[in-house]
């Protein structure tokens, strides 16, 4: 059986990756929209183009995808590495 200790310190290490894997996610959506998400924070007057849209729901898609899938797989990395260690 797993000590509480073990399975706190393996949590935290899980935390940590999601946040890095979200810190991804967001930098490539904002790659893929082209800045279009600054453009718009810096001037909502003018809002966006459809073309500015398409970009701000593609990047919103892969940056969630990216986030996600490597939130997952360092649940599994984790989960396994815990295995073979002991």
């Amino acid at each position: 059986m797993v000590s509480w200790g073990y399975a706190f310190q393996r949590g935290l290490i899980i935390w940590l990756w999601t946040i890095l894997w979200d810190i991804v996610g967001i930098i490539v959506a904002f790659v893929i929209s082209g800045g279009s998400v600054f453009a718009l924070f810096l001037n909502p007057s003018e809002g966006l183009t459809g073309g500015a849209v398409l970009g701000v729901i593609a990047g919103a898609i892969i940056g969630s995808l990216i986030a996600a899938i490597g939130s997952y797989a360092t649940i599994v990395k984790i989960i396994l590495d815990s295995q073979h260690s002991s």
